[in-house]
Parts: C-alpha cells; structure tokens; sequence
C-alpha cells in the first residue's frame, strides 16, 4: 500500500508543496534536486504513515474537475499605467486591487532579496506590487497554503494567483471550497528551476557586466537590485530580459538575444512534469484564467493592443462575479472565445512537450555550470566528442572496450556521441542487440547516415576520437574506405585515435589503400595504438609516430564494471571456472574438461558472440554447460563472479586480469596475437598463454602473483590515461586545410 509521497515519481511531481503543507507532524521538506527543482524529502523518523501527504497529492489523486469548459473569455486591457507595468494587460492589479481594499489578502509570486522566486501572502500594497509580472522561474510556495488556510478559516478574503499546478495544489490541501477564495491560475509555459536561473546569471550575465567593468567575486544575486523579463519600456509587448545592478548599471535584452529565451520558449530547461503536465488543460484549474492574448492585432485590429493585453476567462461564477464587480476599471473588454485566444496561445488549453534534449542538457549543466554551452550544445546537438567505433559489435569484448572508453571519457566530463555505423540505404532496420541494448542505456547515439553523409558530423562534434579494436584491420573495414581513419573530419576538428589496432603484425591491404590510409592518419592530431607491432606499422609504413598504450577496459574505472554487474539479473551460481571460447576446437574442449577435474569445479561456458554459433556449439559439446542468451552485463558478471577463467579471447584475458582471476589462455592466431604478446609480455604473464590447449592443464593450479601485476599495471594505466588527457585537453586551432576545401568544392559541385 502506497502510504507517501516517497510513492510520487519525479515526472509528475510539480513541487506544489501541499504534500509539505499538510503533513500532521511536519516530517516533510522540500529541497532541490541536481537540477534544482524541489521535491519532497520524508524524514523516516517523524513519519508516522497517516498517508494524507500521498491522498493530498494532486499529480497522483488528482479530483474531478470543478469547473466546466471556460464559459466566458474576453480580451482585456486596464489603463496605460497599469499596463506598462504588468506583463500583459494589467488585469491581476485591478483583481488584486479589488481584494485589499476590501479587507482582503492576496497571494502571488514576488522576487526575493536574494533573487528568488518565492509565493507570499500579504495585504500590503507595496507587497502586492511586487507580485505584477512574469517570472520566469518555478516560485516556492512554501508555507503560503497553509497561511491561506489560516486567514480563509478567520472569514478573510484570499486571492491566490499561481501556475496550473499550484492552483491544483492549494485546492487538494485545502481538499474542500471556500466561498472567500478566488484563485487564478496563469496560462503556463512551463518552469525553469532557480538554480539554473542562477547558473544563468553566474555565467552569461556575469561576462556582461565584467565587459562593461565590473567585475564580481560573489554571487551575481548579491548585486541585483531588478530583473525585468516584460520590460515594456525597453521592448513594448514581447518577451525581454532588464536586469539592473545596485550602481544603476543594467543589461537589456530582447528574446533573440539572450540564450535564456533559447532554452525557455523551446522547454529545454523546464521541470520534467512540465512536459506532461496534467493541470495545463480545459478545463482550467482556477475561477479565473489569466495569459497573454497573444494574436491581438490579428483578432482586434482596431484596439490599443500594442501595450499588451490580457486574455481572461472566467471559468465559474465565482469568477464571473468578480470580474463583473471590476469590469468598469479597465480600458477595454472585448468579448471573444477560447477557440480564437488559443489560437495563438495554445497553453490556454494544453501544456507544451519538453524538448527531446532537457535531460542532456541538465547533465551538461551539472558536468560543466557553463549555461550558454549547454544551451547551444543541446538546442544544436553538439558533442564535445564523436566518437567512432564497434561499439554495436556482437562480440562481447569488441562492446566492452567501447563502453570502458566512452565511461572514461564521460567521467572526465565530456559530452559523447556514439557514431551509428554508416549505412549504404538510411532504411536499414537496425537489429535490437545486446550491444545496442547496452548502447541504449548509456550512450547518446547518432541518426543514420550513409558514408557520403558523415561529414555532416563536422557541425556537431569538436574532437573524433577512433576507439580500440581492430578498426584499421583491412579485411574488417575495406568495404568502409578510410572511414575508421576518419577521412569525412574535416582538418578544423581535433583527430584522436586512441590503442587502434591494426590486428596484424604488418598492414596486409593493398598499397593504394595503404597510401591512402596514411594521407588520412597523418591528418590525425595523436595516434595511440594498442599492440607493439602497431607502433612499428605506423613508423614504417604510415610516416606517423605512434603511442601504445593500453585497452580501454584497463583505463576505465573499476565502478564502472560494477554498474553493469549490478545491471544483471543473470543467477551465476558460485565455485565455477568461466570459459569464453571464440574459435572451438576439440582439444580445447578436452583442456577445459580436464582442469574443470582437477579444479574439481563445474564449468560455465560462453562461445563467440558473433561467430558461427550452431557450428561452434557443435564443436564444443557440452550443451549442458553452455550459458545463452547473454546481455553484456551478464558476461561480465560471469567473469566476475568465477572461480577460475580459460579462454581463447584477448578481453576474455584482459578481464582475468582485471577481476584477479587464476587463468589460462590459449593464444589466437586467427584472431590476431599481437595484442596478446603485448599485454602479457607489459605484465610479464607470458607463462599464462600457450599455443597447445593442453599445455594450458600444466599451469591450472600455479598462482599469479597480483600484486606484483597490479603494481605494473598502474604504471601503464597511469601512462595511458596522461596521454589521452592531454590529446583531449590539447588546444586545437579551428583551421580548414586545403584538403577540407576542395572536398567542400566537390560536394558543392554535386549537389549541382
């Protein structure tokens, strides 16, 4: 049984704060999440399971409709004065005017000392001013329901304007009708969070000021004296942003030319609930709605509408009642209809999607607190890195040595973008993998495009880094042409490969193709390679000095394995030796049995994840062994959780080696022994690889010395992570070759 709002998720929680509001025993608070929007937090220790937080919740129990469809809507406009002060046309005033000087409180949002957004309740003139204007930030309502409550029970008159969704709030807390409170609820766009309007201003309004000279260690918030976002004066009727500082300095801007505006009117850094929201709709939450008649000049031509004008409606007779009390104290009251206001204000009857990059960009925002570069990144799709790779290969090693150096690479704070393999028709139905379903919930993954395509790439990535694995083998990627040695990045762009491998000791392609791919690797900025004899292939026959360094899967975190054991649901069982055969054969099945004897543990094993797999089953013969239908999270649980490992794999090995294990392997020729010589000969394990399976039998019980294989590994990590830190923090002038140029002319000419 659902007993409190621990139950609510966060997609449709709106932070009204009635769930704070009504708690019996005040073991409700509302704070920020990383985004910094409020949610609730229950201390577990005050709780006493009442449930009235969760029943109070509007977004989950949410009551039937008070109100019928808008019965009546007008256009409206209060005097010049009113309205040049106001966001629209000056109608919550005269309402809330009304209130006061009948005895009345009036509740709404006003700007804090320290620039907050924040729902007060108050009788106050001067009070009530202060809540004219749009405020384009989430407000908290804190204590203001029940302080409404409290006057409402004294017999006072309450007025509370808010958005949809605290409207819904206030009527759930309240959770019966009072007949002295009117509340208006405002045609909504959705809400930005304080502390991205902080990180707003911390950022871009801080460089403003600091070019007109002056210049602030502290808090943009601490010096602000006005912000403005309907500055009438400056920009009429429209959306504007006036912030003014204590020594009379002040920025202004129109819409077009402030990126909070970008991310505002697009939704790109609005609350997740606001992109569903429930309240947002006819018929509307409040007596009274109040918005923008957005399209006056096309619907009343012959009206003042150029100082704004509201659009009202009135959505019962408490609201009717009001309205006609002080209809006589506006200029102009036209009569019209939801059908045209909405028109041009679709808000007045639903709510507006989030942009498909919100979350991206709230994760830029929390990696970097650069505003401006996390709008422009999200709203254009930018990535600091695109990333090219095997990263939807079907091997499980070829997938996670992708996903160690996309983890590294985010865990220094990048924005990466995995390259969709190109395609020769963009109507390829793409296969749902246990790569791609890994890729799915970690990456961010490109649209397709065929290979004439990816230099389309140049205008959404700033670095193209070249993964591991056999990427520059020829007979795995001729059909590609030099795109694994990045021939569609344009000079202007930083080029990284980092332990490419060639997958044999000499480059085996053709010697045109092998011109061709030196031109493009010597236009590459750093080149790492993962084998020894790469070193060599890239000196002799390239003309590039090249690095070697280490497999991802050894520079990549620990933790980061460790998320993806606690991914799987896979029941591994335990005292088990894990065999990862990707070329069977049967004198390795008879090596496997015989050390599975002498360890007198069972076996669990896997075969090759892309090869022939009813062939290779057959070879093998131990049906009754075999594990299927693995996710990548489960391979590597397996080999985790093993007693003992015996492989033909190069990640098989590298894994043994990360997890600790006791193993054997047994070295792959047709799979390419270079990478295996290298890394054993680097940790001097050579006596853990033999060529003949059943020599593998002799070594099954003589230990491998981890901490002195640890403490070599180190060096290399260490090695390894520093050269690819600098490549990644390297300048790059941006800078087209004449290469870049005239294959510019030559797309140019085709498109002739």
């Amino acid at each position: 049984m659902k007993t409190n709002v621990n139950e609510v998720s966060k997609t449709i929680c709106t932070g009204c704060s009635a769930c704070y509001n009504v708690c019996p025993v005040k073991a409700i608070e509302m704070k920020p999440d990383s985004e910094g929007f409020i949610f609730p937090t229950i201390d577990s220790e005050k709780c006493i399971n009442c449930g009235l937080c969760y029943d109070r919740c509007p977004a989950v129990n949410q009551k039937s409709k008070l109100f019928a469809e808008a019965s009546e809507c007008y256009g409206v406009y209060a005097g010049d004065n009113i309205r040049m002060e106001s966001s629209s046309g000056g109608v919550f005033p005269v309402l809330a005017d009304k209130i006061s000087k009948d005895g009345g409180y009036v509740c709404g949002a006003v700007w804090t000392d320290d620039r907050k957004v924040k729902h007060i309740l108050s009788d106050d003139p001067a009070d009530i001013r202060k809540m004219m204007g749009s405020k384009y930030v989430q407000s908290d309502t804190g204590d203001a329901f029940a302080n409404i409550k409290e006057k409402l029970d004294n017999g006072a008159n309450v007025l509370f304007s808010g958005c949809p969704c605290q409207v819904a709030g206030l009527n759930a807390y309240l959770n019966k009708k009072y007949d002295n409170l009117i509340t208006i609820d405002i045609v909504c766009h959705g809400c930005p969070s304080q502390q991205t309007f902080s990180c707003f201003l911390n950022s871009n309004i801080r460089s403003y000021f600091a070019s007109l000279g002056f210049e602030y260690e502290d808090k943009m918030e601490n010096h602000i004296t006005k912000i403005d976002f309907r500055n009438k004066y400056l920009w009429g009727w429209a959306h504007s942003l006036y912030i003014e500082l204590e020594n009379g300095a002040f920025y202004s801007k129109n819409k077009m030319e402030t990126l909070w505006y970008s991310a505002f009117l697009k939704k790109l850094i609005t609350r997740k609930s606001c992109g569903e929201c429930k309240f947002a709709t006819l018929p509307r939450q409040g007596d009274i709605t109040l918005g923008d008649f957005w399209g006056a000049s096309e619907f009343f031509p012959d009206l003042d509408y150029k100082k704004g004008m509201s659009v009202v409606t009135l959505n019962n007779k408490k609201g009717q009642a009001l309205f006609a009390d002080v209809m006589p104290s506006f200029k102009k009251v036209v009569k019209s209809s939801v059908e045209v206001a909405k028109k041009k204000n679709g808000n007045i009857a639903a709510g507006s999607k989030n942009h498909v990059e919100r979350n991206r960009f709230f994760k830029l925002l929390e990696n970097t607190g650069d505003f401006n570069k996390s709008v422009e990144y999200a709203l254009k799709y930018c990535y600091d890195i695109g990333y090219i790779g095997w990263w939807y290969g079907e091997n499980f090693g070829s997938a996670l040595t992708n996903y160690a150096l996309h983890q590294y690479l985010v865990s220094k704070k990048y924005s990466v973008l995995m390259i969709e393999f190109p395609f020769s028709d963009k109507k390829t139905a793409i296969s749902d993998t246990k790569s791609r379903r890994l890729g799915k919930k970690y990456y961010k993954i490109s649209g397709m495009r065929t290979l004439n395509e990816m230099w389309s790439l140049n205008r959404h990535c700033n670095t193209f880094v070249v993964g591991s694995d056999q990427l520059w083998n020829y007979y795995s990627t001729k059909n590609q042409g030099c795109y694994f040695f990045l021939d569609f990045v344009e000079d202007s762009k930083k080029k990284i490969a980092y332990a490419t491998s060639f997958g044999h000791p000499k480059f085996p392609g053709p010697e045109s193709f092998l011109n061709e791919a030196a031109f493009h690797l010597n236009r590459f900025d750093y080149v790492s390679v993962r084998e020894d004899d790469a070193v060599d292939i890239c000196r002799d026959s390239m003309g590039v000095d090249a690095v070697r360094n280490l497999d991802p899967v050894f520079i990549c975190d620990k933790s980061e394995y460790d998320k993806l054991i606690n991914d799987s649901n896979y029941e591994t069982g335990n005292d088990y030796i894990f065999a990862y055969i990707l070329s069977p054969t049967k004198e390795k099945r008879e090596t496997l049995l015989e050390i599975s004897r002498k360890l007198g543990k069972k076996i669990k094993l896997v075969l090759d994840g892309q090869g022939d797999y009813n062939a290779n089953k057959t070879i093998m013969d131990m049906d009754d062994c075999l594990c299927n239908n693995l996710e990548i999270c489960d391979w590597v649980k397996l080999i985790a959780g093993s007693d003992y490992v015996f492989t033909d794999s190069y990640h098989g090995l590298c894994f043994s080696i990360i997890f600790e294990k006791q193993f054997a392997c047994v070295g792959n020729i047709r799979r390419g022994l270079s990478r295996f010589k290298t890394i054993l000969s680097c940790l001097e394990l050579e006596s853990r690889m033999s060529f003949v399976a059943k020599d593998c039998v002799d070594i099954y019980d003589t230990e491998i010395d981890y901490r002195a294989v640890n403490e070599k590994l180190k060096v290399e990590i260490q090695k390894s992570r520093e050269w690819l830190d600098n490549a990644l923090e390297a300048k790059k002038v941006p800078k087209l070759s004449t290469y870049d140029m005239c294959v510019r002319m030559l797309r140019d000419m085709k498109k002739k």
